[in-house]
């Protein structure tokens, strides 16, 4: 059934006239009925009256009144009855990292800010260190997907019309890796990843930062990053300037980048970590015995934000803690939770409720006011990311509610905002179980991962998660198509590979230890026919990463598939020439570890081979 409306303030006109493109929802004449109204609100209520066929819909805030609009198209409205939620943060915001190779498309962001409006989000930022187009500044974001100047003001009047804030998060000190890399930027360049403080040039290159994305952008907020910089003031700078502390360091490049903002207009917050990592022995952000030196905190220009992140902990305490020392610091800070989806195929619901639940268990405790959910694509970007959908619509249920979200609510809500069954895409969950990142990415003949197993006090033997993952796609079997909040088929494949590739590694070793050449035999016929579903994965991963992403960064995927179908099929050969004596051993089972410390896994890299990848 359509919900028509009619007589509605211009902006929420313009928001649901966007909506329609996916939603059941027709604008009438004024001589026409409506079944949905709108009445004003408090800033922070949302909520739905359906007196006999009209669903009033109250709110005093964009985002109130588009999650009502979902409250209401996903049929909570009931006779006589009035439903009310409230969201105590004037920002309710996501992330989205698009410089670890998955750059999304215009069009499926789009689509994300269409959902995301009406769960009740009203900020979008965009993470992106350097997948973003600067004039005159050609290897900027070269083959990495860049958003063009045109692809980001699309978005940002688009996002408007949803009543969402786009705002541009970039790196204005660390993190720089991939342009720092070309010879151009040796001159800006301290170490690796880290721009050169104090050189004329680096401020010039963050200037251009600051006008492209500035320009593109209405919003006058800008996250400026300057997260994890491990190596500032030990390179280049070190070789002009001598050893200084690193706080000074780091203060006085924080200064140039906030004058150069403030001369754009522009409101810079950066990520606090390095304050807290500067003042720990140890480097730790999250080192209780840090201490900041008062001159530090008291330089801190006072026209910047902190972004306090934290996805790490299920301890309310914790963040409450943390949060009073920013506090300390004399700035109000904007919390960064997340939603899991980095070092993992699928959304990883059991990190995300236990750790982003405390946290706004924290938040709300403690009034702040500004909270963001963070998406990383660390190690390649290779989770499903729409599975992600899930777990925003689990945190605004959260954020909106004061006790733990209504299951068949939530359910109701995923179904019609995000088209998908809530309780198949969660039961999907179960891909992050058991390290299944570092068990896909594992050399199938070294087994660095493989060898090392899991610690037993947390994990099952590696046979019985072969099974758990057998038992999964079973599970899954019957959801081909649905791929509206990640791709069912997809995961089930993922399922599958998981099961049969620690099958055939635990019968490959234990027919090898016991000379059984049958064994051998059959495990050598069942590792080409692994690497045959395989290739047909990387069919699957293909469709999922072209229709969510642009092209660029899924060779990354592309090759780390190819190599896992190559080592299964090498693995054969290896079998048919031990056993037809062309070879009399198997050096790399020899080498084993043969004493594991239960490895957890760790980047692509550590697990594709133990040689140097260059």
């Amino acid at each position: 059934m359509k919900l028509k409306y009619n007589k509605t303030p211009q902006a929420l006109k313009s928001a649901l006239r966007l909506l329609a493109e996916d939603y059941p929802l027709q604008e009438v004449s004024g001589t026409e009925s409506a079944n949905l109204t709108f009445a004003p609100g408090p800033e922070e209520i949302c909520g739905i009256r359906l007196t006999g066929s009209e669903i009033c819909i109250t709110g005093g805030s964009p985002a109130a009144q588009l999650r009502a609009v979902g409250s209401a198209l996903s049929g909570m409205a009931k006779d006589g009855a009035v439903l009310e939620e409230a969201c105590p943060f004037s920002t309710l915001g996501i992330m989205l990292d698009c410089s670890r190779n998955a750059v999304m498309r215009v069009e499926h962001v789009k689509l994300w800010l269409r959902r995301s409006a009406l769960l009740g989000y009203n900020q979008l930022m965009l993470y992106t260190e350097d997948t973003y187009e600067i004039p005159g500044e050609p290897r900027f974001g070269y083959q990495r997907g860049r958003y063009s100047q045109a692809e980001l003001r699309e978005l940002d009047v688009y996002a408007a019309g949803l009543g969402i804030e786009l705002v541009g998060c970039i790196q204005t000190l660390a993190h720089l890796e991939q342009i720092l890399r070309w010879g151009e930027y040796q001159a800006v360049k301290d170490y690796d990843s880290v721009s050169l403080v104090g050189e004329p040039k680096t401020y010039e290159l963050i200037g251009k930062m600051l006008d492209a994305i500035g320009g593109a952008l209405c919003t006058r907020r800008i996250h400026i990053g300057m997260d994890e910089a491990w190596a500032l003031g030990r390179g280049a700078y070190l070789d002009r300037h001598g050893a200084r502390r690193t706080f000074d360091i780091f203060n006085e490049h924080l200064a140039h980048v906030v004058k150069l903002c403030t001369e754009r207009g522009l409101k810079p917050m950066i990520w606090s970590d390095m304050y807290f990592a500067m003042g720990s022995p140890s480097r730790d952000y999250y080192d209780t015995a840090g201490v900041i030196p008062p001159d530090v905190a008291a330089a801190i220009p006072k026209e910047v934000q902190l972004v306090y992140w934290d996805y790490f902990h299920n301890d309310a305490a914790f963040y409450r803690d943390w949060i009073g020392r920013h506090r300390a610091m004399g700035h109000e800070p904007i919390m960064a939770s997340g939603v899991y989806t980095w070092s993992n195929l699928w959304y990883n619901r059991k990190l995300t409720e236990a750790n982003a639940g405390a946290c706004l268990d924290a938040c709300r405790a403690e009034g702040l006011k500004e909270i963001i959910f963070t998406m990383w694509g660390d190690d390649g970007a290779y989770c499903d990311f729409d599975s992600a959908l899930a777990g925003l619509a689990w945190a605004a249920e959260r954020a909106y509610a004061l006790q733990a979200p209504d299951e068949k609510q939530l359910e109701a809500r995923f179904a019609t905002v995000c088209g998908a069954d809530y309780a198949a895409v969660t039961k999907a969950c179960e891909l992050t179980s058991n390290c299944s990142a570092a068990i896909i990415w594992d050399d199938p003949i070294l087994g660095i991962f493989a060898n090392e197993g899991l610690p037993s006090s947390h994990y099952p033997p590696l046979a019985e998660v072969s099974q758990s993952f057998a038992k999964l796609a079973e599970d899954l079997s019957g959801f081909a198509g649905q791929n509206a909040a990640g791709d069912l088929d997809h995961a089930r494949l993922l399922a599958d590979v998981l099961a049969r590739k620690l099958d055939v590694r635990l019968r490959f070793v234990a027919g090898y230890e016991s000379q059984d050449r049958a064994a051998l035999s059959t495990v050598s016929s069942d590792a080409v026919e692994l690497a045959g579903a395989i290739d047909r994965l990387e069919e699957s991963w293909r469709r999922g990463w072209m229709r969510r992403n642009k092209p660029q960064g899924y060779e990354i995927i592309q090759l780390r598939l190819a190599q896992q179908a190559i080592r299964h099929r090498e693995l054969a050969r290896r079998i048919e020439e031990f056993l037809s004596g062309a070879v009399v051993n198997i050096p790399e089972l020899d080498e084993r570890m043969r004493e594991a410390k239960g490895l957890l896994g760790g980047p692509w890299r550590f697990l594709a081979s133990g040689s140097v990848i260059i």
